[in-house]
């Protein structure tokens, strides 16, 4: 039992060393300040991505259907604009499957979409370790293919408008 839990342990942290891939940014739009959480236009969404920690995360590749839009690293976030509707999200992961999501957005509402690894899968005492070492806030949001959630280095989190604010406040922009 004791060779299963460290070797649970192990892929656990082999999976943090892993990351995701990096990329140009592309489509970004200009950086705001916190304080400025609500998109320009009230006929579009802003959608913001972060990552808050990561002892050994690297940067992160995000696709928006099928399309690069940024990277986000421990302590970063950006945001981009987009008409009210259904969207695919990407999280490009180098050494793993890239895990997707959809979300559903509104016009003028702001929504903060976490970058960190899998609650999934995992005792609560490996989840507690991965939280601590590269996790996000929120709720982890769902995956459109269970079996490539499995082996993705980083996953998606919703996280609160309340609470996303704040935390945006405290990291710097890309």
């Amino acid at each position: 039992m004791r060779r299963f839990l460290t070797a649970i342990f192990f892929v656990g942290f082999v999976t943090q060393l892993g990351g995701c891939a990096s990329s140009a940014l592309s489509e970004v739009s200009p950086v705001e300040s916190p304080s400025q959480a609500k998109p320009r236009d009230s006929r579009l969404a802003r959608l913001y991505f972060l990552r808050e920690k990561g002892l050994v995360a690297s940067e992160v590749g995000i696709k928006i259907d099928g399309k690069q839009v940024g990277t986000v690293d421990k302590g970063y976030y950006f945001s981009v604009d987009r008409p009210p509707g259904h969207y695919r999200l990407t999280c490009v992961n180098k050494y793993g499957a890239d895990y997707e999501t959809e979300i559903q957005v509104d016009a003028g509402r702001s929504y903060y979409i976490g970058v960190g690894v899998s609650q999934l899968g995992f005792s609560p005492g490996q989840n507690l370790v991965n939280g601590m070492v590269a996790g996000s806030s929120g709720q982890q949001m769902r995956t459109t293919s269970a079996m490539s959630a499995g082996f993705s280095g980083s996953v998606f989190y919703q996280i609160s408008e309340s609470d996303g604010s704040a935390i945006v406040s405290g990291l710097q922009p890309r």
